[in-house]
């Protein structure tokens, strides 16, 4: 198989850059932009915040990092970390602090509700209220440990009538029951940070409704119906989150009022001398941030104006289909059944014989009518001008300037 004359797979980085491993004169450097601060998993396992600008190679999937890209959001919750404070309502409970949190520090608190009092029934618990816009997709989450207790609820609220409530066993994150009334779009998720502590999200449109409320509280056994406090045992809890937004993103740790983090992006120009316009490759290995997306989020090779006669792209459309263009001529899509666990795709582009391969397997026929753009000189983690940024977690970012074979792209692409 040919030698990639670009290859990006995350390792080294600095301020502003993603270096490349090909070409080693760094010519293929990503230029990489964020305005603020963001968090990622580290090697250790451990949330970790990196400064402005600084590319996030995350650990979350493995030993292997990805390049960790995501849309801009907001942490509405003021205090994310600090449930001591007034701003979060604990009726008939207590939470204590002095616990290792996921970030590796002693800033995690304990929920344990009072000696006697019926959680469900009384609405015991940690609790915060917020003023929201009606028919608009919010993501609510918090990370939950084990302690005495391994069961817990977290449930969003807007009244009776709208609800959104989810039971999980802090064992082995299995879900228990849950309970759906009047809001639509609802998902939920839980994923395991290590050393016993979950993130569990739950995302939802809320109907007419423009205020809403948390809670999480804990209950004794897995049928859920012995949830009355005896003032000792409870579960700890860490890191809670509400962003306007349709699918859950990083941890954005907050104090005394809401803070945003801007969306990443990371583009390279002036790359003609690495690119061929008779045949080349353009492929990635990379996942998407959550199913319920339904943005375009893509990577391009281009000529930099966005115009779709001048790029070829392959990303997550809409429906989180994969899929690829070619001078503005689609190459076939596919519908993973789940697209946060990594692909791999590829395009190979030129005149008369354009295809696209993802998972080892290749995608429609063979396109004979679509046109190789006259330049390829950008290549971007986006539609070729900041445009449909690709949002996802990205692991092997290659071009090639010459065809590879069927054979050589269903092996370059077999996970």
């Amino acid at each position: 198989m040919a030698t990639p004359s670009i290859t990006m797979i995350p390792s080294g980085y600095k301020a502003d850059k993603v270096y490349s491993v090909l070409p080693t004169n760094g010519d293929g450097d990503l230029t990489f932009n964020r305005n603020d601060t963001g968090t990622r998993v580290n090697k250790s396992g451990l949330i970790e915040q990196v400064s402005t600008d600084v590319p996030r190679l995350d650990y979350s999937d493995g030993v292997c990092p990805s390049l960790l890209l995501e849309p801009t959001s907001l942490n509405l919750t003021t205090y994310s970390q600090d449930f001591s404070q007034s701003d979060w309502e604990k009726p008939s409970s207590v939470v204590t602090g002095g616990i290792l949190s996921p970030d590796g520090t002693t800033n995690a608190s304990k929920l344990v509700i009072d000696n006697g009092v019926d959680a469900s029934a009384t609405g015991a618990g940690l609790k915060r209220s917020f003023n929201i816009s009606a028919n608009t997709p919010y993501t609510y989450s918090i990370f939950v440990k084990k302690a005495e207790l391994h069961n817990v609820q977290v449930r969003v609220g807007a009244g009776s009538a709208n609800r959104a409530a989810y039971y999980f066993n802090l064992n082995d994150g299995s879900l228990l029951r849950e309970d759906n009334i009047g809001f639509t779009n609802v998902s939920y998720s839980i994923k395991d940070y290590g050393s016993n502590w979950w993130r569990i999200s739950i995302s939802f449109t809320n109907s007419t409704v423009t205020t809403l409320t948390n809670y999480v509280w804990t209950f004794k056994n897995n049928d859920y119906t012995d949830d009355i406090g005896d003032g000792v045992s409870g579960v700890y809890v860490f890191g809670a989150q509400l962003e306007q937004k349709s699918i859950l993103t990083s941890y954005i740790p907050t104090t005394t009022q809401t803070q945003s983090r801007s969306p990443d992006s990371a583009l390279k120009t002036d790359l003609s001398s690495y690119t061929s316009l008779t045949a080349g490759v353009l492929y990635g290995e990379f996942a998407a941030l959550s199913n319920e997306d339904t943005t375009y989020r893509v990577f391009s090779l281009s000529d930099g104006t966005g115009s779709e006669a001048g790029r070829v792209f392959i990303g997550f459309g809409s429906t989180n289909q994969i899929y690829a263009y070619l001078g503005g001529t689609s190459l076939g899509s596919f519908t993973p059944t789940d697209s946060t666990t990594f692909h791999k795709a590829a395009v190979k582009y030129e005149n008369g014989s354009s295809k696209l391969f993802i998972d080892g397997v290749q995608i429609g026929t063979t396109n004979t009518t679509a046109t190789v753009p006259s330049v390829l000189s950008r290549l971007g983690l986006d539609g070729g001008n900041q445009g449909a940024r690709f949002n996802g977690k990205l692991k092997d970012l290659r071009v090639y300037n010459t065809a590879l074979t069927d054979a050589e792209l269903a092996t370059l692409t077999t996970i």
